[in-house]
């Protein structure tokens, strides 16, 4: 009897020997496998399925979600706005614009993650986020969005003002219902996303009992617009091809030579190293704010004429230059926001003689502490060198009127 097997078309070879073994009498070596008892094929799989968050993961899951460094981000604009618009500070309030603001920017990000699912799934940058990953489940995001989004307005509405709830209401909406869906549609995403990226300080600054229409106000939404287009086009060059995977029409996937990308960066770089001398010249700062703002905006331009300067289709040193603008942008809105407050000119503390001689006082001065300020050292010097002239001046007049004649 021969025992070898042979090969019969697309058969395989196992099951083939198999029934060969069986009808020859022998038993066969390969009995079939019982119903309940899994293949290592779905074994495998069953071990690659994700498995539901523990108790101990979601808080980790939650911040991701949230975008907690970008949330965080947004905070301090709105904290920023507050202060801007309140002195002295009201604890309570300001938590409580803080807080309710990062609970709607968390409500934001998870919508926003939500509708994302496929296309963050085919792009590198964001496979390994919570949804796309299978780490937690859309219907618990989603569940996530709305209890934090209702708890963000309803903080704003009970602790500060229907304004600035209905502020936050809208940043929401914005963010998951306009920028979201155009993000695969149009490259002016960015700019729409801008708009929505506008609104926190405006928050802070309505939180705190500002107008809503005031220069004060045009001035933070305008500062964080203006911001946004080049930090976030240097983030998409550095992208470009995640992007194009996920299948999102961003600037850069229309400009192979990265020409287009670079100039509009340098535009709204100048536009940001203007405002602060708008900003002085409408009397909402000192002067020194303008004249210490040409050391942050001039990192930001110099870090965006390099990216323009660098030659097309240079895809190393693009990059690397698109890197350097993004890392300056991240460090721009603190120095901003930092000179902004410190030499804020507000009417909001007792008046004093200087004020009703028309010497406005910078935020630092109002604390005391104008040694901090480069013109109130340069107003104490100017008003030695007035007391020493006009010393000198009385001096020789007196020593004429004495002098005998010839």
């Amino acid at each position: 009897m021969r025992l070898g097997c042979r090969l019969g078309g697309a058969r395989p070879a196992r099951l083939l020997c198999a029934r060969r073994l069986s009808t020859s009498g022998l038993p066969s070596p390969l009995p079939p496998l019982p119903p309940s008892q899994p293949t290592a094929a779905a074994g495998a799989e069953s071990a690659l399925a994700p498995a539901a968050p523990g108790l101990l993961g979601l808080p980790s899951i939650y911040l991701e979600l949230s975008k907690a460094k970008l949330s965080g981000l947004v905070v301090m604009t709105t904290g920023a706005g507050h202060l801007l618009a309140q002195l002295p500070l009201d604890p309570l309030l300001l938590g409580a614009t803080l807080s309710g603001t990062f609970l709607c920017a968390a409500s934001a990000n998870t919508l926003n993650q939500v509708i994302e699912i496929p296309r963050d799934a085919r792009m590198a940058r964001t496979a390994k986020r919570p949804l796309p990953s299978g780490r937690i489940s859309p219907a618990h995001a989603l569940a996530f969005a709305t209890t934090t989004g209702g708890a963000g307005v309803g903080t704003l509405l009970a602790l500060t003002n229907p304004t600035t709830a209905a502020l936050g209401a809208a940043t929401i909406g914005l963010y998951a219902g306009v920028y979201t869906p155009l993000k695969p549609v149009t490259h002016y995403n960015t700019w729409v996303g801008a708009v929505v990226g506008a609104v926190p300080p405006l928050m802070g600054w309505t939180a705190a009992g500002g107008e809503l229409l005031s220069p004060e106000a045009a001035l933070l939404s305008g500062a964080l617009f203006l911001w946004q287009i080049p930090h976030f086009l240097a983030l998409a060059w550095m992208y470009r091809a995640d992007y194009a995977a996920g299948g999102y029409e961003m600037l850069p996937r229309r400009d192979p030579t990265g020409q287009r990308t670079a100039a509009v960066c340098l535009e709204y770089s100048c536009y940001l190293t203007a405002l602060p001398f708008a900003v002085w010249a409408s009397g909402l700062t000192g002067c020194m704010f303008a004249v210490e703002s040409l050391a942050f905006n001039g990192v930001m331009l110099a870090a965006a004429a390099r990216f323009v300067l660098a030659p097309p289709n240079a895809r190393v040193q693009q990059a690397q230059y698109a890197r350097r603008l993004f890392f300056a942008s991240l460090g721009y809105l603190p120095l901003f926001f930092g000179c902004l407050l410190l030499h804020q000119q507000s009417n909001r503390h007792a008046a004093t003689e200087d004020e009703e001689a028309g010497r406005q006082y910078c935020l630092h001065e109002q604390l005391e502490a104008p040694s901090l300020c480069p013109k109130g050292a340069a107003d104490e010097v100017a008003a030695v060198a007035h007391e020493v002239a006009a010393g000198a001046a009385a001096g020789l007049a007196g020593s004429r009127q004495t002098q005998p004649p010839s």
